[in-house]
């Protein structure tokens, strides 16, 4: 379920799913009737006011609205998901703790660090995929570049000084501005920031040359008209 296809890692996308603690599955299938029993947690290492999270919280409402239950989303934001994930893995191992993270935690992390403090193997049971979104350019509104040929030409006659960003190393955002590098033969700087909001006001005001961003975490800025999208990330 988490595999990437040939057409999805040409372009740059981020797809989010939920997972419940390892084991967890033959025993709700045996207690359905019982479950849930108390209130259910949703742990997600995304921000508040992000994009994955207002799909979190939407979940959260209509399971509980389901279930009779209180769903709360609870938000660990951080330490590239693992600060989330350690929350996660010290809860609820009988399906009252759910967490929600994006393929990249699940497919890139492997191999991406020498030692991850989780086993994608045996300490999740991948339930459903909740969400696929692919990303915009977005420059700030009076920004000098019109198009993606024109970042394009400026990152080759500066190697390394244009600068981009996203949230972490090895998030969706990060991965894609790579494969963008790669794809065009440029050198560009990444800056990190410790959320998305501090990200795209960084884009909107001029500090950062551009970003990738959805509609969810961009588009308001966009709709305020700070921000410009120059294409979308996308197969089409």
């Amino acid at each position: 379920m988490v595999s990437t296809s040939n057409k999805a890692r040409r372009a740059l996308g981020l797809a989010a799913f939920a997972l419940a603690a390892a084991g967890l599955l033959p025993s709700l299938a045996a207690a359905q009737a019982a479950f849930p029993s108390k209130p259910v947690r949703i742990i997600t290492p995304f921000p508040v006011g992000g994009g994955p999270d207002g799909v979190a919280r939407l979940v959260a409402d209509k399971l509980s609205r389901a279930w009779g239950q209180p769903v709360v989303v609870e938000n660990r934001p951080g330490g590239n998901g693992f600060i989330a994930i350690d929350a996660f893995k010290r809860g609820a191992k009988d399906g009252h703790d759910i967490i929600v993270l994006d393929n990249v935690h699940l497919a890139a992390y492997p191999a991406l660090f020498k030692k991850l403090p989780y086993d994608t193997a045996k300490d999740f049971d991948a339930l459903l995929p909740l969400f696929k979104t692919y990303f915009f350019f977005t420059v700030a509104t009076n920004s000098k570049y019109k198009t993606v040929g024109d970042l394009i030409a400026d990152a080759k006659a500066n190697p390394g000084k244009l600068d981009y960003g996203s949230w972490s190393v090895g998030n969706p955002v990060h991965l894609g501005s790579e494969l963008f590098e790669s794809a065009t033969g440029t050198q560009m700087e990444h800056v990190i920031y410790k959320e998305t909001t501090q990200l795209y006001t960084s884009v909107a005001t001029g500090e950062l040359a551009f970003a990738l961003g959805s509609s969810a975490t961009a588009g308001p800025l966009q709709r305020a008209g700070k921000l410009r999208f120059l294409a979308a990330a996308a197969p089409q």
